[in-house]
């Protein structure tokens, strides 16, 4: 038998490594696409079953059987671990405030896994304590203010101010932050020196301020509050395409929103998240979110609360290329949705988008500045944490107070 000439033995391995690699390439195509759609359906069951978050979880970790989903399924058990630690008694958060929470970190895991962007993780608070301080009890009676919510360890540009007459000094090297649900600030000879001139305790965000602690002087006054409305508004939102050739062809799309307010002392603002999908073929997909600005209030006012639920979902699958419309009514933030979903051509990241009407808001409003709110002294009375003459003291602002709205929050 003559020899092989070389060309021949590069041509065999040359095919073989082909038919190889490229059976491993379709492989590992294969896995991140099953696994993308267990994430998918973690995330649309999340849409409307926050409160069942920890079941979700489990069973979306259930699914991931193959060796090269692993690192998706640790993931996912520690997110579980983590999460059932934060819905323990320490953490007043809801089950609803708590699914929010993990599905936005299933988003990241998606984000992760297909190489694109990892939104920043958003501290949240859930319990403040105390609400306020009462200075005759620091440090003696009161040696720190308890925060608890949410990913606090992965957050970064968290800073805490204590606001003074004439001026405000960073006191951020005095807050600690053991674990991702819980933070402390010290009082005391190696941690804030509160005096005469202390007004407040800051904690921001980004810059933004995130929750503030009135420091009770023997003067403070109970801040006035007013209710203010917020008229109704719109705004549209078009998800970027993400997967798929653009157009959907008639399969559907499966359309997902979910809207949520975030409030805090100085905003009112949306987040609104989209994702349409095809229903079968390559699976176009546009899909994003984006947070939409609704309301600031006055200087010298900052937001106590929005009254009513925070939060609205819906889904439908499209059959047509008209606009669908939908009324949600007045039992929560949205009033009507229309949709542009499938169209005549590519539509995904250029077409498809949803309009969201806005019900008008009732939004209860404190004032700033030298005084503490009067739902924080009957806190802080509730507890003990507060001196019982400065009780007395406070009790025709908090009976004012009480009055102006009817019954007490």
């Amino acid at each position: 038998m003559g020899a092989v000439p070389l060309s021949s033995i590069l041509l065999v391995v040359t095919i073989a490594g082909g038919c190889l690699f490229g059976g491993l390439q379709t492989t590992l195509q294969d896995s991140t696409t099953k696994t993308v759609n267990v994430l998918d359906d973690a995330i649309d069951a999340l849409q409307t079953q926050s409160s069942a978050w920890q079941t979700i979880l489990q069973e979306a970790q259930s699914k991931l059987t193959e060796s090269a989903q692993s690192t998706i399924r640790n993931e996912i058990g520690n997110l579980v671990t983590r999460s059932i630690a934060q819905a323990g008694v320490e953490v007043r958060c809801n089950a609803d405030f708590i699914g929010a929470r993990v599905r936005q970190h299933l988003i990241g895991i998606k984000a992760k896994l297909l190489g694109q962007p990892v939104p920043p993780a958003e501290p949240a608070i859930c319990q403040v304590v105390p609400i306020a301080v009462d200075r005759s009890l620091v440090p003696d009676r009161l040696k720190q203010i308890e925060f608890y919510g949410y990913d606090f360890n992965a957050a970064s540009n968290l800073a805490v101010f204590l606001e003074r007459a004439g001026g405000r000094v960073n006191v951020t090297d005095k807050l600690d932050r053991p674990t991702h649900y819980a933070m402390t600030l010290k009082f005391g000879a190696n941690g804030i020196q509160l005096d005469g001139a202390s007004q407040r305790l800051v904690l921001e965000w980004d810059g933004r301020q995130i929750s503030s602690m009135a420091v009770i002087q023997p003067s403070t006054p109970v801040c006035e509050s007013k209710l203010v409305k917020v008229p109704e508004t719109s705004v549209t939102f078009m998800p970027p395409r993400t997967r798929g050739d653009g157009d959907f062809g008639g399969h559907g799309p499966k359309i997902n929103v979910t809207v949520t307010l975030a409030v805090d002392p100085q905003s009112i603002s949306a987040r609104v998240y989209m994702k349409a999908k095809e229903t079968k073929d390559d699976w176009t997909t546009a899909e994003g979110a984006h947070v939409f600005s609704l309301y600031t209030p006055d200087p010298g006012w900052r937001i106590d609360r929005v009254v009513g639920s925070l939060s609205a979902a819906h889904s439908y699958t499209d059959g047509n290329h008209t606009i669908d419309s939908f009324n949600l009514g007045s039992g929560g933030p949205v009033k009507r949705l229309d949709y542009d979903g499938d169209t005549d051509g590519d539509e995904a990241g250029t077409r498809t988008k949803v309009n969201i009407r806005f019900n008008e808001l009732r939004v209860e409003l404190t004032q700033t500045g030298e005084c503490v709110p009067d739902n924080a002294v009957r806190t802080l009375r509730n507890s003990g944490m507060i001196n019982p003459i400065t009780s007395t003291r406070l009790e025709p602002g908090v009976n004012r107070e009480i009055h102006r709205r009817g019954t007490p929050r």
